[in-house]
């Protein structure tokens, strides 16, 4: 077995670099004293594959009490051969309280021309070892996308019913992962809730504090600042690490690419008026969710997300991803939370940037683009569900905004008084559909419209939040009938949730009376599929549009047709682990001369060593326009 240490030396006919050392002196901490205690991870992050270098990039995760940069060694193991060995050390990214320090390592790994599994280990590990799977150079990712994993805050007997304690769907992932294992997790948001975090007795005088003036100026004291930091790591810990541990196994296994949603934050966060927003409590806790996010979730600080493989959008604190899942299938995943604002979810500048990155980042053997929003983009109008809801017994704002506990009586109570308006519940400003959104959202797709048309790119989307599982798309018209040369067609996967609860049937029957077909633009029309005929359980079902059960999408580009199939998993029975398929196919996107060309050219100019790359054209101009 050869070991070769990452630090610029020659490996094999590959040369992998140490990632740079930012301020060596914190390096080296105080003397360790007693045992190593890691408290959270190995926790993996996908960044990207650089085809040119054939090398797959992306890192691992330690908080430990540790001083001194730990180390980490993955054997790769291909076929029957020898295992490689490649060494690394880890750099310090931020430290709690001194006293558990955040360690990343930067992976970057060679890629070969047959599907690899890494199996890595750290003296810090007491012994324990995990593997991951890297898929052959030419090949596409295996995916899953989830949303929604936690519970809000919802009675203990409840989330008893549904497997608090198990994670039967998270039992469900692992076990086909044993079969036929996944390249990368997509985390679509809420990747934990931070809901509860109201109920801590730092959070009594803001909560108390009936005068809702008084609440918006009142400034945070001491103990409610370092209770505030306290609770967002001990949640992560509680989270991502040992208590948790079919969770803590996925993300030691699988590596992920997150983006976070409002419960990464606080319930809402984002849609709220300026007033509370601009407040001393909010500005505080969105201090430490970002902070805690940034580390957690994508391994980096909000100062080196850019470095770390991220899409600085108008804020710091607003970073998107845009990577490939092997040469066929290209990810955005949106920041939708970082600037958000009630009126935008993403500055018009961002924009920008997303798309020309679009066109100069991804390869031309792209065929699908998967871009990931947090909230979908087509899902049934909550501006008829809210209508409907005015007659409908037992029901009221807060409920429909899925606020049932503290927060919820917060808001019913107060929110709406602020500023008088009933719309600033944030499940109504949190979707696209919503009014003071649909203008951006009509720009943002059809930026997409024009890209696909530009690149022959099939566009797709993911989304979570809802609580449900559905699938929808946009299409042309007059196209009906010819899915493969309708750019306009853009599926939507509406997968959410893997732990939280399903929201009441008589709301879901709501929504599917209100999802009739709704003209986008001119020739384009936007449609919720008739997916769910049966109930995981076989049962006959009325709503053949949107079903209450928990559940996640797996994800697979087939070669052979072009088409990529999104299987939507969801839960047999409450609480017992087992799923039902139900699959969705976005079929290729043959269009214009970039089409035919793209059926033609194989991926050897992408993948071969010494080539160069070959990028989306044209460069795209203002709110996704290219130049003509």
């Amino acid at each position: 077995m050869n070991l070769h240490q990452v630090g610029g030396l020659h490996v094999g006919h590959h040369t992998i670099h140490r990632p740079h050392l930012h301020n060596l002196k914190e390096q080296v901490l105080h003397r360790q004293q007693g045992p190593v205690d890691v408290v959270c991870g190995p926790l993996l992050r996908y960044i990207d594959i650089d085809y040119r270098a054939r090398t797959w990039r992306g890192s691992c995760l330690l908080v430990s009490n540790e001083t001194h940069p730990p180390s980490l060694i993955v054997h790769l193991h291909v076929d029957n051969k020898r295992p490689e060995a490649y060494e690394f050390r880890a750099e310090l990214l931020d430290s709690y309280r001194h006293q558990y320090h955040f360690w990343r390592f930067e992976l970057v790994l060679p890629m070969q021309n047959q599907p690899q599994r890494a199996v890595y280990t750290s003296p810090s590990l007491e012994g324990l070892s995990y593997d991951f799977h890297l898929p052959a150079i030419q090949d596409s990712m295996r995916f899953m996308f989830y949303s929604c994993n936690g519970f809000s805050d919802i009675p203990q007997e409840v989330k008893d019913k549904f497997g608090d304690k198990d994670h039967p769907l998270w039992q469900d992932v692992l076990d086909r992962h044993q079969v036929m294992p996944f390249h990368v997790l997509i985390g679509g948001g809420d990747q934990l809730y931070q809901d509860r975090m109201i109920h801590f007795p730092f959070m009594k005088n803001w909560v108390d504090e009936k005068d809702p003036k008084k609440r918006l100026a009142m400034k945070l004291d001491r103990d409610m600042c370092e209770g505030m930091e306290k609770f967002y790591f001990y949640n992560y810990v509680e989270n991502f690490g040992k208590q948790n541990p079919w969770v803590a196994k996925a993300f030691a296994t699988i590596p992920s690419v997150n983006m976070w949603d409002d419960h990464d934050i606080i319930d809402g966060y984002g849609s709220y008026p300026a007033d509370m927003q601009r407040a001393d409590c909010f500005v505080q806790l969105f201090s430490n969710a970002s902070r805690f996010y940034y580390l957690f979730q994508q391994h980096t600080t909000i100062d080196r997300a850019e470095e770390h493989g991220m899409i600085r959008g108008q804020k710091p604190t607003a970073n998107s991803v845009i990577t490939t899942l092997g040469p066929d299938i290209g990810l955005l995943s949106l920041d939708c939370r970082g600037e958000r604002s009630k009126h935008d979810i993403c500055d018009p500048r961002t924009y920008e940037t997303i798309s020309n990155a679009l066109y100069t980042r991804l390869p031309t053997t792209v065929k699908h683009l998967l871009v990931a929003t947090g909230v979908p983009l087509i899902y049934p109008r909550l501006t008829l569900f809210e209508k409907a809801m005015d007659g409908a017994a037992g029901f009221n704002l807060a409920t429909l905004a899925g606020k049932t506990g503290a927060l919820g009586d917060v808001i019913s109570g107060s929110l709406n008084v602020w500023n008088g308006d009933p719309e600033l519940l944030d499940d109504m400003n949190d979707h696209w559909t919503a009014g003071n959104h649909l203008e951006e959202r009509k720009k943002f797709i059809e930026s997409l419209q024009l890209y696909a048309r530009r690149t022959s790119v099939r566009v797709s989307f993911l989304g979570g939040d809802v609580h449900c599982c559905a699938a929808g798309r946009l299409y042309s018209k007059d196209m009906k009938n010819k899915e493969e040369g309708d750019p306009n067609l853009m599926v939507q996967i509406v997968s959410s949730a893997i732990v939280n609860v399903p929201p009441p049937q008589a709301l879901l029957t709501i929504l599917n009376q209100n999802s009739s077909y709704v003209t986008f633009n001119g020739n384009t029309e936007e449609k919720m599929y008739k997916l769910f005929t049966k109930s995981p359980n076989g049962n006959t079902r009325q709503n053949l549009k949107l079903m209450g059960c928990r559940n996640y999408c797996a994800g697979y580009f087939d070669e052979a047709t072009g088409k990529l199939n999104f299987w939507i998993q969801a839960e047999i029975e409450p609480g017992v682990k087992g799923t039902m398929g139900y699959l969705v196919d976005a079929p290729r996107l043959v269009f214009g001369q970039g089409g035919y060309h793209k059926l033609s050219q194989n991926k050897d100019h992408l993948i071969s060593p010494n080539t160069g790359y070959h990028y989306q054209t044209p460069q795209a101009d203002g709110y996704g326009a290219p130049h003509a």
